[in-house]
C-alpha cells in the first residue's frame, strides 16, 4: 500500500501547493491501479476473467470459435498455396456480354483456341479458364501432360521392407514427379465446347455458372474421374474413350496396338459426377465413337428442394455408372449417414443401405464363427475367470460378455475400423496420383490387419499358395492387396504387383480384381501365357467385364507375336 508524504514548505514558509498536488494525483492513481489489480485477482479466482469458461455452454461455444479460427486460418493459407499455383485464362472467346442476340452469335466465327505449355506461366500448375463466350472450342491438348509437379515424401512414415527383395533401402524415396495439370477449372463460360486431351493429376475437374457449354474428356491421358458441376444451365458432359481414375495403362512397345487404356470412365464406383442446381444436365460415354451409355438430368426434375436456409440449388446430386446404367442420385446430408462412413467420398441412400447390410454380414459373420469363445465375470469380484465353454451351459446370474479369440467384440471393431480409415487414406492417394503414398498406407492397414485374431489363418492359407475357397476373414484383406498390386503396377514394379494380386487371388478367389492384377502383372512382365490364363479366370468370374476381355485379347496378339518372331529365327 502507498504511504502518504506531507506536504513540504515553500518559499518564505508558505506550502508549495504545486507539489502537494502533484504527489495526491500520484497517490489516487496508485491506488486505483491496487484497487483494479484486486478486481483482477478476485475476477480470476472465480473465473470471471474471459480466460476460463464459466459454464460447460461457453467453453463448448469457446472450443468452437478456436476450431472455426484455426479451420479458417488453414482455408487461407490453402488458398495463398492455390492461387500461387494457379493460372487463369479469361476471355480467350471473346468477353461476356449480353448484347449478343442469336442472329449475331451464329454470324460469330468459330474459333479454336489450343492450351500448350507455352500457354502457362512458370509454376502454375491449376489451370482456371474463366469469363469468355463463344461460339468456339477450347483444347486442352496433349502437350500438358509434359508439365512437372513434385510431391515431396512424407518423412513420418517408415519405407516397408519385403524379405530378399533387392530393392530395398533404409532411406525414404525421392520426391515423386507427377505430370499434367493438377485441377482444371471451369467458370463462367458460354456458348462454347471444351475439350480436355491432357493428364489429370487430380482427375478433377470443377465447372460453375456455365451455359450452353459441352465438356468433352477424350484419350488415353485424359483422366478427370470425378467432375463437381455447380449453377450451371444446358451442360452437356461427354467421355469419350476416357480413362477411369483408377486405369492402368497397358504399356505397349509400338503405336498400332491400338488405345492402352484398360479401365473406362465409369467403370470405377469412384469415377463421378456430382452437381447442385444444374438444369438440363447431359452425361454420355463413348466407346469406339458410338455412343455406350447416356443419361440427363435436371435439379428441379430430380425433386430438389428449398428447406430452412437452404436453397433448392445447394441440393447436392450425383451421376454415375452402376450396374451397366448411368444413374443419378441424391447426396445424404453429412447428419443423415448413421455415423457410417465410407472414406472422404459422399454417401447415397443405396449406398448406406449397401454398408449397413455389409455392417451387419461382418457382425453375423463373427458371432457365427466365434460364438463358443466367452468371457465370464464373477459377481463376487474376485476377477474375470476366462473359459471355454458352451454359451448354454453358462447359468443365468452370471455375467457373460462375448470374445474373439485374443480379443473381445469392441476391440475387433476398433481395428476394423482403423484398417477402413487406412484404406480410405490409400484410395484418396491413389487417386491423387500418389502411388507411392498409398503403398505405404495400404501396408500399414495390412499391418493394422495383422492385429485380427484370423491372422494365422491367413497366414497358414498365403504359406500354401494354393487357390481353392474363399477363406472367411474378420477382413477383406484381398482387397487391399489387390489395390496395393495396382499400385505397385502403376510405379513399374510388376514382381510385387503380381505378389499382391496372387496373394489376393489365394484369399478369395472369386474377387475378380486381384485375379485381374495378376494377370496385368504377367503380361508386363512379358509371361502372356500365364496372363492369358489367369485373365481367362477372370473373365469367368465376370464374362461381361468388357476391360477384362480387352486386357485378354492384348495378352493373345502378344503372345501371338512373340510366336511369330521365334518361329521366323
Amino acid at each position: 500500500m502507498a504511504t502518504s508524504t506531507a506536504a513540504k514548505k515553500g518559499v518564505a514558509g508558505r506550502i508549495d501547493y504545486d507539489s502537494w498536488e502533484k504527489r495526491a494525483s500520484n497517490l489516487s492513481k496508485e491506488l486505483d491501479e491496487e484497487d483494479e489489480q484486486e478486481k483482477e485477482a478476485a475476477a480470476s479466482a472465480l473465473g470471471l476473467d474471459g480466460k476460463h469458461a464459466r459454464s460447460q455452454a461457453e467453453a463448448e461455444e469457446k472450443s468452437k470459435a478456436e476450431e472455426m479460427q484455426k479451420a479458417k486460418q488453414r482455408l487461407e493459407a490453402y488458398q495463398k498455396r492455390e492461387q500461387g499455383v494457379t493460372e487463369t485464362l479469361s476471355g480467350l472467346l471473346g468477353p461476356v456480354g449480353d448484347d449478343d442476340t442469336t442472329a449475331k452469335v451464329e454470324e460469330k466465327h468459330q474459333e479454336i483456341k489450343y492450351i500448350t505449355r507455352e500457354s502457362i506461366g512458370a509454376g502454375k500448375r491449376v489451370l482456371t479458364i474463366a469469363d469468355t463466350k463463344g461460339p468456339g472450342k477450347i483444347v486442352l491438348t496433349q502437350d500438358l501432360s509434359n508439365l512437372e509437379s513434385r510431391t515431396a515424401t512424407n518423412t513420418s512414415l517408415k519405407p516397408k521392407s519385403y524379405d530378399d527383395d533387392a530393392e530395398n533401402k533404409e532411406e525414404m524415396p525421392e520426391a515423386t514427379v507427377h505430370r499434367g495439370i493438377i485441377k482444371l477449372n471451369l467458370r463462367n463460360l458460354h456458348q462454347c465446347t471444351v475439350v480436355v486431351k491432357c493428364k489429370i493429376i487430380t482427375g478433377t475437374i470443377e465447372i460453375s455458372h456455365c451455359e450452353d457449354v459441352t465438356l468433352i474428356v477424350e484419350g488415353d491421358d485424359a483422366t478427370a474421374a470425378t467432375i463437381q458441376a455447380d449453377l450451371c444451365t444446358n451442360l452437356d458432359i461427354q467421355f469419350h474413350d476416357a480413362p477411369s481414375g483408377k486405369n492402368i495403362p497397358l504399356r505397349v512397345r509400338d503405336t498400332n496396338s491400338g488405345p492402352t487404356t484398360t479401365l473406362f470412365w465409369g467403370q470405377d464406383v469412384n469415377d463421378r459426377i456430382y452437381h447442385a442446381g444444374v438444369s438440363n444436365l447431359r452425361v454420355r460415354t463413348y466407346r469406339d465413337g458410338f455412343v455406350d451409355l447416356e443419361t440427363t438430368s435436371d435439379y428441379k426434375k430430380n425433386g430438389a428442394k428449398a428447406v430452412g436456409n437452404a436453397a433448392a440449388e445447394e441440393v447436392q446430386f450425383v451421376t454415375s455408372v452402376i450396374e451397366d446404367e448411368l444413374i443419378t442420385e441424391r447426396v445424404l446430408k453429412p447428419g443423415d449417414s448413421k455415423e457410417i462412413k465410407q472414406g472422404a467420398r459422399p454417401m447415397t441412400e443405396r449406398e448406406l443401405r449397401e454398408l449397413e447390410k455389409k455392417k451387419s454380414q461382418i457382425e453375423e459373420a463373427l458371432d457365427e464363427k466365434l460364438k463358443d469363445l466367452i468371457q465370464i465375470k464373477e459377481k463376487n469380484g474376485g476377477g474375470a475367470v476366462v473359459k471355454e465353454v458352451e454359451k448354454k451351459a453358462v447359468e443365468k446370474e452370471e455375467v457373460i460378455e462375448e470374445v474373439y479369440a485374443s480379443a473381445t467384440k469392441e476391440e475387433i471393431e476398433a481395428i476394423v475400423s482403423s484398417i477402413e480409415d487406412q484404406k480410405a487414406k490409400g484410395n484418396e492417394a491413389f487417386t491423387s496420383g500418389e502411388y507411392a503414398q498409398a503403398i505405404l498406407l495400404y501396408t500399414m492397414a495390412l499391418d493394422e490387419a495383422a492385429r485380427l485374431p484370423d491372422v494365422s489363418n491367413v497366414t497358414e492359407k498365403l504359406s500354401t499358395s494354393v487357390v481353392s475357397e474363399p477363406l472367411e476373414q474378420l477382413f477383406p484383406r484381398h482387397v487391399i492387396l489387390s489395390n496395393r498390386s495396382a499400385c505397385f503396377l502403376k510405379l513399374g514394379h510388376h514382381e510385387k504387383a503380381l505378389k499382391d494380386g496372387s496373394d489376393a487371388e489365394i484369399l478369395n478367389p472369386a474377387y475378380v480384381k486381384g485375379v485381374f492384377r495378376k494377370g496385368l502383372a504377367l503380361h508386363a512382365m512379358g509371361r502372356y501365357r500365364e496372363a492369358i490364363d489367369a485373365l481367362a479366370k477372370a473373365q469367368k468370374v465376370e464374362p461381361k467385364n468388357k476391360q477384362i476381355k480387352q486386357a485378354l485379347q492384348f495378352a493373345e496378339v502378344r503372345l501371338h507375336q512373340e510366336m511369330r518372331k521365334r518361329m521366323e529365327t
